[in-house]
């Protein structure tokens, strides 16, 4: 049966694929399912055995990195290897959003302080190292012929366990523009199997959506390297939090305006995102993070209930305190469809919402209001300071160059990178109890040092929404983010 499927017309094997389980036709690289392309990329997948190559202390003791180290042992001195290792580490989300777009202007907007959109730009050349390490992998790509995860075969496989996940029941793109009424929207999905997401790559969003139609890169898991695809709930958790990334951008260009509410909460989500691998300096990007999410949750309830737990428990106990109080606000939007013909239409309920949301104070540092752009790999600039950042007074200016930053935690450094660069030697670690970045100017080197005196800080009501009333503290202990306290000596 499956040899005379193959000598069908694609057009009819794709029809009957679910029904089968069978293969695709030999040659075929990508299908369309409803407003869905899906696409596989051979020149992709040795990007990614090259660059898992470069940083051979993570490869794991089993599974298919592994057994790619061993095939590889006498090419890891091979030129498109050394073009992996020249801008340092990078993240996934780097990688492929310069791979999708290279030539795109090195450029990163967002709203930075209420009333105040800014742009930053200077990290073109870790940019043109990353362009010339994946111009160097296609070279690469007789080395790894005969590798697990690599075949032809193993990518229409790929395809056709995708298909088979999007056309049970009701196929998810539909799904998506029923729940946000944009029907419009098309999707363009590439399947980057060997570029699993690590610890400076957020899991659900490998790479930032860009293009039109916005391109979406689906990851395999961590964990399930080469059984992510055929797992039909892998793909509506991690593809619809990714199609609904591209709802939320389309309802923020229709209405800019919402983003002007909430923003009082930034200092109290950002944190937590940051150390999930989001640049939470920019409130387009906090708020969208966290609307995706809740998008994707309402979603599962609709369309696949029995996992929608999955969704809301990864959402929550990933610090996404909006989560609950979106949530509320879209289940009206839910029960009242017939008054609302898309999300567009009802974004003045969800900034009310957002201006609604309580909050708490918490002892922790205070936001260090600085937004450093990345300009090379052990080197930093300070684009931006608010006017009540502590480094303000220990004379920090606009235009710094910063060459080291110390610590142990990045969660609170507010760090802004174009291509969430956060895992590069300079930006590494920006404590929360105390501040050091060390300056150059003028030829001379400088140490800055911001000793925190703790004060309040917002955290949202999620986790202390229970707390008893009677307390006499006006401020509860410490903020659920801070995670050591680092105590200054007297005088310093």
């Amino acid at each position: 049966m499956r040899s005379a499927i193959r000598r069908l017309p694609s057009a009819i094997c794709l029809a009957a694929i679910a029904a089968c389980s069978s293969d695709l036709p030999k040659g075929t690289t990508e299908i369309t399912v409803g407003r869905t392309r899906v696409r596989t990329d051979s020149l992709l997948d040795v990007i990614g055995v090259v660059y898992r190559m470069a940083d051979t202390t993570l490869v794991p003791a089993r599974g298919p990195v592994r057994h790619w180290l061993q095939a590889l042992q006498t090419t890891l001195n091979d030129p498109a290897i050394q073009a992996a290792r020249a801008p340092g580490p990078m993240p996934v989300s780097l990688v492929l959003e310069t791979y999708a777009e290279g030539e795109r202007p090195d450029t990163a907007c967002g709203w930075i302080a209420p009333g105040e959109r800014r742009c930053f730009t200077g990290n073109a050349p870790v940019q043109a190292q990353v362009r010339a390490f994946i111009r160097a992998a296609s070279s690469f790509a007789p080395r790894t012929a005969g590798l697990d995860q690599l075949s032809d075969d193993e990518r229409r496989r790929d395809l056709a366990d995708v298909w088979d996940a999007l056309t049970r029941s009701r196929s998810l793109d539909s799904a998506v523009v029923a729940y946000s009424g944009y029907s419009d929207l098309r999707f363009d999905v590439t399947l980057a199997r060997t570029l699993a997401t690590g610890g400076t790559t957020s899991s659900v969003d490998a790479a930032r959506a860009l293009g039109d139609p916005p391109r979406i890169f689906l990851t395999p898991d961590a964990v399930f390297l080469t059984r992510s695809f055929r797992q039909p709930t892998y793909i509506w958790l991690s593809l619809s939090h990714q199609m609904m990334h591209i709802v939320v951008r389309r309802l923020f260009a229709d209405h800019p305006e919402l983003l002007r509410h909430g923003f009082a909460l930034r200092d109290g989500v950002g944190p937590e995102m940051a150390r999930l691998g989001y640049d939470a300096l920019f409130w387009d990007e906090a708020l969208g993070e966290q609307l995706a999410r809740v998008l994707s949750i309402r979603l599962m309830q609709r369309t696949m209930p029995t996992i929608t737990w999955a969704a809301r428990s990864e959402a929550l106990n990933a610090g996404m305190a909006l989560v609950p109080w979106l949530e509320d606000a879209l289940m009206r939007y839910e029960q009242h469809r017939d008054q609302y013909a898309d999300l567009g239409a009802f974004a003045g309920e969800l900034a009310r919402a957002l201006d609604s949301i309580p909050s708490d104070p918490c002892r922790a540092a205070p936001a260090p209001g600085v937004a450093l752009v990345g300009v090379a790999r052990h080197r930093a600039v300070v684009g931006w300071m608010a006017d009540d950042s502590p480094f303000r007074a220990k004379r920090l200016l606009v235009g710094d160059t910063v060459v080291a930053i110390d610590g142990d935690s990045v969660s609170a450094g507010g760090l802004l990178t174009p291509t969430r660069q956060n895992n590069l030697a300079w930006a590494q670690h920006l404590p929360f109890e105390l501040g050091i970045l060390d300056i150059r100017r003028g030829g001379r080197d400088y140490s800055v040092q911001v000793p925190i005196n703790w004060v309040p800080r917002v955290q949202v009501r999620v986790a202390s929404q229970r707390r008893d009333t009677s307390a006499t503290a006006d401020s509860l202990p410490i903020c659920r983010w801070v995670t050591r306290a680092r105590r200054v000596p007297a005088g310093r």
